[in-house]
């Protein structure tokens, strides 16, 4: 996949995570950054935006992740959702796996590690400088 082609959504309710997040991907060339800071607006800007990649957090305001999930999953069963959470207990990442998390990825984390699971999701292709 392009790197031009590449849209982003970020659903979490912590403005500080939004934007490592957006610092994050504008590091790495991607411009078509959405962000929505609660699970219902997460979920009408995944339907709005249709992104190609969503990075989503577990515990947010007026709908769950899980609920976002549920919800995009329905949508369309080849999403790629990353579910984003400060707990790591074995439970809640095979809940999320269950429930058709690509990934779960434990907050904090580290810049490098959102550049390689990109490229490991979306198998990004870069332009020769």
């Amino acid at each position: 996949m392009k790197l031009e082609d590449i849209s982003v959504l970020v659903v979490d309710d912590s403005d500080h995570i939004r934007t490592l997040f957006a610092m994050t991907f504008k590091k790495i060339g991607i411009k078509k950054i959405h962000y929505a800071a609660d699970g219902a607006d997460g979920l009408e800007r995944y339907k709005n935006e249709k992104p190609t990649i969503t990075f989503l957090d577990n515990m947010l305001p007026k709908m769950s992740g899980m609920e976002v999930l549920k919800e995009i999953r329905g949508l369309r069963s080849d999403a790629i959702v990353v579910i984003i959470s400060a707990v790591s207990s074995l439970e809640a990442v095979q809940e999320a796996k269950s429930k058709g998390a690509s990934y779960y990825l434990v907050k904090p984390y580290m810049p490098s590690k959102i550049e390689e699971l990109m490229n490991k999701l979306l198998n990004i292709e870069r332009s020769a400088p």
